[in-house]
């Protein structure tokens, strides 16, 4: 029993950091690259900053918004990837949702709802899923998808790619330490009370 309780507070932080990873994660750089020795970008998933030597940056624009303010060139899709422009769009929503779902799986957790065990477990699996596949879509959107960026080396190395990174692994983590707090001390089927 105790460890049963163990194991959902556990879970309970988890999912906590998960929704505050994922709000870094919108909010800061996930990559970076040089164009020039003058010229570099820094790319988020609200848009693609130009930063041009001597500390001067350049345009900024959200292509998540349409009519985003800033330089609408450079957000624009590449000439012979359309599609994975459209799937960097989907990230930033993405992100949104599994930020928000995080939020409503520390209530579920906390109200110990829905009753049937398992369903506890996959609003923070949904969770994970949801941060994966936002990180294979900026990935593969920033490299191929974006006509700035076309045919530079973008380094995934920055503050808010590592938050996603965190926020995948938490979220997947508190759903497994739910999974098993309800494994724990069942004898044969019973409901879990704890």
């Amino acid at each position: 029993m105790r460890e049963r309780r163990g194991l959902r507070i556990v879970s309970a932080v988890a999912i906590f950091l998960t929704a505050v990873a994922l709000q870094r994660a919108c909010t800061l750089a996930w990559g970076r690259t040089s164009a020039t020795d003058t010229v570099r970008y820094e790319l988020s998933v609200v848009g693609l900053h130009r930063v041009v030597r001597h500390g001067q940056h350049g345009a900024y624009r959200l292509p998540l918004v349409a009519g985003g303010a800033g330089d609408a060139a450079l957000c624009g899709p590449s000439t012979t990837a359309a599609p994975a422009h459209r799937t960097l769009r989907f990230a930033y929503p993405m992100l949104q949702v599994a930020m928000w779902l995080a939020v409503v799986s520390l209530l579920l957790q906390a109200l110990r709802v829905p009753r049937p065990p398992p369903l506890q477990a996959l609003v923070p699996a949904t969770t994970a899923a949801l941060v994966i596949l936002a990180i294979v879509y900026v990935d593969r959107g920033a490299r191929v998808g974006l006509a700035a960026l076309e045919g530079l080396p973008m380094a995934f190395d920055a503050a808010g790619y590592r938050f996603a990174v965190a926020a995948a692994v938490l979220s997947a983590g508190s759903a497994l330490l739910l999974l098993l707090s309800f494994s724990r001390d069942q004898p044969s089927g019973a409901d879990v009370d704890a």
